[in-house]
């Protein structure tokens, strides 16, 4: 099991502000090393290249988009884990997104603005199956 300290988080998010307030709130739940993406190009250079168990991402952004980063992440051909734990954030949470969201492997939906408290549920829901670290404690 991956305990918090050593868990790896990738933000990706075209908004710098939103990117801090997500990896201030994953810094206060003890997650160890927290990296960040301006968009998806970067993120699937990201990815490529290091492992990660958790990624929080937005759904528009310019260039790739968080769909355009789905596929390649859940695609075997490029390599990366088919079990990294993957949030879509978004201000428009629309049906039809959420039910594209689930469709092409969005593990959960963090709807835009969030709270700590929210970002907190949303941890607890993916990463539970894992297992919970003892030493987290989610608001």
């Amino acid at each position: 099991m991956v305990s918090a300290a050593q868990t790896r988080a990738l933000v990706v998010d075209d908004n710098a502000y939103a990117r801090a307030v997500c990896t201030r709130g994953l810094r206060q739940f003890g997650i160890g090393a927290v990296d960040e993406a301006a968009d998806g190009a970067e993120a699937i250079l990201k990815l490529l290249v290091a492992p990660y168990e958790l990624v929080l991402m937005d759904w528009y952004m310019p260039d790739i988009g968080g769909p355009g980063v789905m596929q390649v992440l859940r695609d075997p051909r490029f390599g990366a884990s088919p079990d990294i734990k993957v949030v879509l954030m978004t201000a428009y949470p629309s049906p039809e997104n959420l039910l594209r969201g689930r469709r092409i492997g969005f593990n959960d939906v963090l709807p835009k603005p969030f709270t700590t408290q929210h970002l907190g549920a949303v941890l607890t829901r993916v990463l539970a199956p894992q297992g919970v670290p003892d030493d987290v404690v989610y608001v």
